[in-house]
């Protein structure tokens, strides 16, 4: 599943809600001719038609920040779209006229710092958002994208400190929001549902709002080890907006249940994403159909294709460590994979993913390691073992 930050951005964008305010890449392999095909990329023909058009005006006008931005904003929605990290160092390549100008316009600093987070290079976002708050300390979408990359890093406090800020700068309803999944993810389950719950209907006429209230409220449940609850929120959610990330939360908390067949009929609707990949893999490996052999080894192709380049390892990290663990069956690699994931990226799912690992390994120790990295940060997830302190 897309990481936190990526469900709250992507949120705003489908929503049409405007919040104020208007590189470490690996190195590029470079072509020893003019014509030589490096790599042909999949194409999708609404987004390729588009980005010829802007790659065309942007040749011109190497400096219009606006034609950059619809260029990298327009291929990182097709690097979502397919699940290809190359797809977002393109994006952020887009954006290259304006590498070490302290003067760039806001729009295009915040753009770099999403793309950033899209490659799970979290300090380098926070740096630049950090940057945009020195000379707007209300920008509220700088503050949101804050508060979310802290929190998906495991840093509650500060990510509490970025959503008052939120709420002070005239976004209340958003820092609310905000805060509160702070709050949930400490364990305050019955606070946070009251918080959220409060909040699903204070934007009349916007389903999406609802939607995505009730997306945080599923996942509240499901981390409290309510199941049929989280479902239930979920439902209701795909049922106001049909969203691609309240589908695949869906099906997650399908596989959770083992609810397999419901969870497979869903993803019949979700595209051939990566993320939409795995998970077939997975419900095809547990319910044993006749494609699942095939499903498994296309997968494994694609992950291996990846991890040749190095942009791409930490954005698949915690998928490949759970395709390690829930299809392949191999949990010492699942928890290898799991474990360097939780490097960089801190949210619960992936010290679940670790503990899950750790205990198909019937490894103690690395099972001690998950609990004691939950305490240290303040996670409570009924998901994990009881050493690592969960809530009920």
């Amino acid at each position: 599943m897309k990481n936190d930050l990526t469900r709250w951005l992507a949120w705003l964008a489908a929503a049409g809600f405007a919040l104020q305010a208007a590189s470490a890449l690996a190195v590029p392999l470079t072509p020893k001719t003019d014509d030589e095909v490096v790599e042909t990329l999949p194409t999708l023909g609404a987004f390729a038609a588009e980005q010829r058009t802007l790659r065309r005006q942007l040749a011109a006008q190497p400096r219009d920040a606006a034609t950059a931005l619809a260029l990298s904003k327009s291929t990182l929605a097709r690097a979502r779209n397919d699940g290809d990290a190359r797809l977002a160092g393109q994006a952020l390549g887009v954006l290259r006229a304006w590498d070490g100008d302290d003067q760039a316009p806001i729009e295009i600093r915040l753009q770099r710092a999403t793309l950033l987070q899209h490659l799970h290079q979290f300090d380098a976002a926070t740096k630049e958002l950090e940057g945009v708050l020195r000379e707007q300390p209300r920008h509220a979408q700088a503050l949101l994208t804050l508060a979310t990359i802290h929190r998906v890093q495991g840093r509650y406090e500060e990510s509490d400190a970025a959503c008052a800020r939120l709420s002070a700068a005239g976004q209340p309803l958003y820092g609310g929001a905000c805060t509160a999944e702070n709050r949930a993810l400490r364990g305050e389950f019955d606070a946070a549902r009251r918080r959220l719950e409060s909040l699903v209907n204070q934007v009349p006429g916007n389903p999406g709002w609802a939607a995505w209230i009730r997306t945080t409220l599923g996942e509240l449940e499901l981390r409290a080890g309510r199941r049929d609850a989280a479902v239930a929120q979920l439902q209701a959610a795909l049922r106001l907006e049909r969203d691609p990330y309240t589908r695949l939360a869906l099906v997650d908390a399908l596989i959770e249940g083992r609810r397999f067949t419901e969870a497979q009929a869903l993803l019949a609707e979700a595209g051939d994403g990566d993320a939409a990949l795995l998970r077939r893999a997975i419900v095809a490996q547990a319910l044993g159909t006749a494609d699942a052999a095939a499903q498994k080894r296309a997968l494994a192709e694609r992950y291996a294709q990846a991890a040749l380049r190095p942009e791409a390892a930490a954005v698949h990290a915690r998928e490949r460590a759970r395709f390690a663990l829930e299809v392949e069956r191999e949990p010492q690699r699942a928890l290898e994979l799991a474990r360097s994931n939780l490097k960089t990226q801190r949210e619960a799912i992936d010290l679940v993913l670790m503990d899950r690992a750790a205990r198909a390994a019937g490894d103690a120790a690395a099972q001690a390691e998950v609990a004691a990295l939950a305490q240290r940060i303040g996670l409570r997830d009924a998901r994990l073992g009881p050493a690592a302190g969960n809530a009920s």
